[in-house]
């Protein structure tokens, strides 16, 4: 049975937050409609990536927190 993970961190486990932006740049003469770039920022190292594939923001992330693909959190 799987269960839920504690949603209050305890004194033997970690944290580690993120922030998430999405810009759309509609009136960049030089972009297409439409275009977006994402920035996610690591708020405990405050280290932050810009980004515009989901695949670049997990492998920052990745860099933080182990992730296994398939793998249930523990």
């Amino acid at each position: 049975m799987h269960t839920q993970p504690e949603l209050i961190p305890s004194a033997e486990s970690s944290l580690d937050s993120f922030v998430l932006r999405f810009v759309r740049m509609g009136d960049d003469p030089t972009r297409p409609t439409g275009a977006w770039y994402g920035v996610i920022r690591h708020v405990q190292s405050n280290r932050e990536r810009a980004f515009n594939r989901w695949a670049d923001a997990v492998d920052f992330i990745g860099e933080f927190v182990r992730i296994v693909e398939g793998e249930p959190a523990a």
